[in-house]
C-alpha cells in the first residue's frame, strides 16, 4: 500500500469521525449553556462550563428516577434475551429435529415484522392480562421482539463450535445442558457478550412500548422522561440536550469496556 493511499483512508476516516463527533460536541454545548447564551456563538464553548443543567433535570425534573426505570428494564430484557437465546441457537445449529427449518424460518419471519405494526394488538393483550403500567408488560414483549434476531445471531455463533468437541463430550456420557454450559458457552463467550451488548442498547433506547404501556410517571424510563422537558409554551433545549448525553453516557462506556468482544463476537461465523 502507497503512502498516498493511506492518506486518502485516513483522510477518508477523519471526515467520517468529524461527521460523527460533529452532532455530540453541539449537543454537550448546548448542556453546558443556560437558556440566556445558549444561542450567543453556538460552535464556541463557553467559560466557565455549566454543568447546572445536569443537576437541575437530574434532581427537579426526577431523571434519577428514569434512569434507574431504563436501568431495570434494560437488564432485565438482557438477561431475558442471554439466558433463552443462546440454547435456541444452539438447538438450531447442532440438533437434528423434526420441522427445524420451518421452525427457523418463523424466527426469520420475525425479523422483518416491525414493532409498530403490532403495537395495537401487543396492547389489546397486556390490558387483557393486567400488565398496563408494569414493568413486566414491557420487559416480556420487548426480549419477545428481540428474539428473531438474537436466535439467528446465536445459531451463526453456535455454528462455529467444532462437532468433534460435543461428540466427545457425548462419549463420555455427559448431558446435552452439561455440554452447552462446559463447552459451547466459553467457546462462543465474545458472542454472547456481543448479544448481550446490542439487546441492552435496543431495550435502553426502546421508546414506543414504555411510551404506550407506562402511564404513571414514577415508571417511565429516560426515552419517555425527556418528553416532559418540552412544554406546552416552550422547549427546555439544554435540560434536552444533557438528558441525551446522560442517556448516552452507559451505552459508551459499556462499549468501550467490551469493545474487543464485541467486534469478535460480530465476526464470529463470517470467515471459515
Amino acid at each position: 500500500m502507497t503512502k498516498s493511499t493511506r492518506l486518502v483512508q485516513n483522510l477518508i476516516l477523519l471526515v467520517f469521525a468529524l461527521y460523527a463527533l460533529v452532532p455530540v460536541y453541539l449537543v454537550f454545548l448546548a448542556a453546558i449553556r443556560s437558556e440566556a447564551d445558549l444561542f450567543s456563538g453556538p460552535l464556541t464553548l463557553s467559560w466557565p462550563i455549566n454543568f447546572n443543567n445536569f443537576g437541575r433535570i437530574w434532581s427537579e425534573a426526577g431523571f434519577a428516577t428514569f434512569f434507574m426505570n431504563s436501568v431495570i428494564t434494560a437488564v432485565s430484557v438482557t438477561i431475558l434475551v442471554v439466558l433463552t437465546a443462546p440454547l435456541a441457537g444452539f438447538a438450531f445449529a447442532k440438533m437434528n429435529f423434526r420441522g427445524k427449518e420451518a421452525l427457523f424460518g418463523l424466527f426469520l419471519a420475525g425479523l422483518v415484522v416491525p414493532a409498530p405494526s403490532v403495537i395495537v394488538a401487543l396492547y389489546g393483550n397486556l390490558q387483557a392480562l393486567g400488565l398496563i403500567d408494569n414493568r413486566i408488560g414491557v420487559i416480556l414483549p420487548q426480549a419477545a421482539l428481540l428474539m428473531p434476531f438474537s436466535v439467528f445471531m446465536m445459531r451463526t455463533v453456535m455454528q462455529d463450535v467444532p462437532d468433534e468437541l460435543i461428540e466427545a463430550a457425548v462419549m463420555d456420557g455427559a448431558g446435552l445442558f452439561k455440554i452447552f454450559l462446559t463447552i459451547v458457552v466459553p467457546v462462543v463467550k465474545p458472542g454472547l457478550m456481543s448479544l448481550g451488548l446490542i439487546t441492552f442498547l435496543f431495550a435502553w433506547q426502546e421508546y414506543l412500548l414504555p411510551l404506550v404501556v407506562f402511564q404513571t410517571e414514577s415508571l417511565k424510563p429516560l426515552t419517555v422522561g425527556a418528553a416532559s422537558l418540552q412544554g406546552r409554551y416552550g422547549v427546555d433545549y439544554g435540560g434536552i440536550a444533557a438528558a441525551g448525553l446522560i442517556a448516552f453516557a452507559p451505552l459508551v462506556v459499556l462499549f468501550l469496556a467490551m469493545q474487543r468482544s464485541f467486534v469478535r463476537g460480530l465476526t464470529a461465523g463470517a470467515v471459515k
